[in-house]
């Protein structure tokens, strides 16, 4: 059995960051990506995890579900967010641009 002794550098100061990594994200969403042209962007590997999209304004892309399917972002009602399992968005003529929100993990 190892015993353990707390040492003044166990007792610092908690910062910001370390609140997020310690306690979680507060809220639904923990990040956003905007994107406002002709950009395509997959949300797979290192971005995993987008859930959710909102047009702002006018915009003629595609968004590609993760189990398959592609919407036409034009089709969408601007400023109102959609649940969709995000694979990838593949940009085009924006007036405003389309946030892809990554979802809080519980």
């Amino acid at each position: 059995m190892s015993r353990y002794t707390a040492s003044y550098a166990d007792h610092r100061v908690i910062t910001e960051d370390d609140k997020f990594k310690r306690f979680g994200h507060p809220g639904k969403y923990m990040g956003v990506t905007v994107i406002e042209d002709t950009t395509s962007i997959a949300f797979t590997g290192s971005n995993y995890g987008y859930g959710a999209v909102m047009v702002s304004g006018s915009y003629t892309g595609n968004i590609t579900l993760s189990d398959g399917g592609v919407i036409d972002a034009n089709c969408l009602d601007a400023n109102t967010i959609y649940e969709f399992s995000v694979a990838n968005v593949e940009g085009g003529v924006a007036s405003d641009g389309i946030y892809v929100f990554k979802k809080q993990v519980m």
